[in-house]
C-alpha cells in the first residue's frame, strides 16, 4: 500500500507541475492582453495587436491551473485550529485529520463525475467556446482527470493518516 501511495503522491506532483505552468501560461496572457491594449490605447487605435479569446483562455487556463494544483496541495494546505485539538491524543487528531482529508478525496471524485457528464452534455450539443470555437467537452475532461487526480490523493492521505502514520504515542496517550 506504501509503494501506491507514494506512486499518487509522485503522479501528484507531476500534476501539480501541468497546473504551474498553466498558471504561468495564464499570467502570460493576461500580460499580452494588457500590454496589447495599451499599445492599441496610445496609439488611437491605429496599431491594433489585441486579440480575441483572452478572456476564455485566462479563465480555462485557470480551472486547469486548479484542478492540477489541488491534488498535490491537499497534504499541506489545511489549517488546524490547535485551541480546540490540543488536548487529543495524536491517535485521534491522525484519524480526524484522515476523515477530512477524505471528504476532499470524495469531492474530487464528484467533481469529477459532474465534469464527465458536463462533457458528455457538450459532445452531445457541440458546445463550444464563445470566441475561440474551443469543444468545451474537451476542456472538461481534461479538467475531470485533474478532479479525479484529487479524489485519489485524498483516498491516499486519508488512508496514511488513519492507517500507516507511525507517530509515537505521548505518555498518557490513548486511543
Amino acid at each position: 500500500m506504501r509503494n501506491l501511495i507514494d506512486w499518487i503522491r509522485k503522479l501528484s506532483l507531476g500534476f501539480n507541475i501541468i497546473g504551474g505552468t498553466a498558471l504561468i501560461l495564464t499570467m502570460v496572457i493576461v500580460l499580452l492582453e494588457i500590454l496589447t491594449r495599451t499599445i492599441f490605447g496610445l496609439t488611437g487605435g491605429s496599431v491594433d495587436l489585441t486579440f480575441s479569446g483572452g478572456f476564455e483562455l485566462v479563465r480555462h487556463g485557470m480551472m486547469i491551473t486548479f484542478a492540477y494544483s489541488m491534488p498535490y496541495c491537499l497534504a499541506r494546505g489545511q489549517v488546524v485550529v490547535d485551541i480546540f485539538t490540543d488536548s487529543w491524543s495524536n491517535r485521534i487528531k491522525a484519524i480526524i485529520s484522515g476523515l477530512y482529508t477524505l471528504l476532499f478525496g470524495i469531492f474530487g471524485f464528484l467533481m469529477s463525475f459532474r465534469l464527465v457528464e458536463s462533457a458528455h452534455t457538450a459532445l452531445q450539443s457541440g458546445e463550444t467556446t464563445q470566441d475561440l470555437a474551443l469543444p468545451m467537452s474537451t476542456i472538461y475532461y481534461i479538467a475531470a482527470v485533474g478532479m479525479f487526480m484529487l479524489g485519489l490523493r485524498g483516498f491516499a492521505i486519508a488512508w496514511e493518516e488513519i492507517f500507516i502514520k507511525d507517530e509515537p504515542l505521548k505518555a498518557g496517550d490513548t486511543l
